[in-house]
């Protein structure tokens, strides 16, 4: 005699088949996010506050795109590595479709179709957490290093904004003046110079 329960049991297996996969591609994916994320973000900070120190607020912005562009190249690599999972599980057979299916699901944009196989469909899920998790990564990296390119495009264009609003007769609280920028210049020679 059948029960409830050894029916639901029965449908909880592919969810259990699922997630030592699922498990190790979370991990793999966030881990990887973290690892190159974290250098991108110092490498811009390093390079950015040379330029700045240097005088030179195009070279921040330099820094700043070619770090956007390294981002977006983890999560391209993101992607691959999780179609190459898959097509190395025999999941899917075709590679490109297996990358395809992967992007699908990391960017959360669901316009390939299903090509898992019956009893691994909980993956895309998987997938598309990994993907999540990797966009508020990226994004807060993002945030982080915007603070940077604000001040180099201020340092820039501040004499051009600051005789605008005067001729406007425009006074704004927290626009970073000539000499505010001057001085946070200073400062950051000064954090640069290591103490004898």
């Amino acid at each position: 005699m059948e029960t409830l329960t050894s029916v639901h049991t029965l449908e909880l297996f592919p969810f259990f088949k699922n997630l030592p996969l699922g498990i190790i591609g979370l991990f793999a994916a966030l881990w990887i996010n973290v690892f190159f994320l974290r250098r991108i973000t110092i490498n811009f900070e390093i390079g950015g506050r040379i330029c700045l120190n240097r005088n030179n607020p195009v070279g921040v912005f330099h820094h700043y795109f070619r770090a956007i562009t390294y981002l977006m190249i983890v999560q391209i690599m993101v992607i691959i590595l999780w179609g190459l999972a898959l097509y190395g599980l025999a999941l899917v057979k075709d590679p490109m479709d297996a990358i395809m299916f992967a992007g699908s699901c990391y960017t959360t944009m669901g316009i390939v179709t299903e090509v898992m196989p019956l009893g691994w469909k909980f993956i895309a899920i998987v997938i598309a957490l990994s993907g999540l998790f990797a966009v508020a990564l990226a994004t807060s990296a993002m945030i982080n290093m915007s603070t940077l390119f604000r001040r180099a495009w201020l340092m820039k264009h501040a004499a051009r904004i600051e005789s605008i609003l005067e001729r406007e007769n425009v006074e704004i609280p927290d626009f970073m003046s000539v000499e505010e920028t001057i001085k946070v210049k200073a400062e950051i020679k000064t954090t640069e110079k290591p103490s004898s």
